[in-house]
């Protein structure tokens, strides 16, 4: 229940029943050794150096409910890069991809058009 509160906004949970019931049933039915493996992968790169020479523009996308990797944190990211640019999706938690698809695939039109990949 944690790791889904971290995950997805309080409405998308409490608004999405039927959808939320399958992305639980989903997080559920992942090993526990590979979910656990995963998280201590993630836990243990640091890439910030590297990071820092990235040079081609980045958009950092992050919902404002994001409890997973907050809003602080990916700003901090965001600042690393020299073309960075973040967002925050509000009413989203860590995958705005489904809490807030239509939000997220704007962002991610207008940041194409910007940079002139569309």
């Amino acid at each position: 229940d944690g790791v889904l509160q971290r995950w997805f906004s309080e409405a998308y949970r409490t608004g999405n029943r039927t959808e939320f019931a399958g992305y639980r049933h989903m997080l559920t039915r992942t090993p526990p050794d590979g979910y656990v493996g995963t998280c201590a992968a993630i836990r243990d790169t640091d890439l910030t150096e590297s990071t820092r020479y990235l040079g081609l523009p980045a958009l950092c996308v992050v919902g404002d409910e994001d409890g997973s990797t907050p809003p602080d944190v990916v700003g901090s990211l965001a600042e690393l890069l020299p073309e960075g640019r973040l967002e925050v999706v509000a009413g989203s938690g860590h995958l705005p991809c489904i809490d807030q698809p239509r939000i997220l695939a704007g962002l991610i039109r207008a940041f194409a058009k910007e940079v002139g990949l569309v």
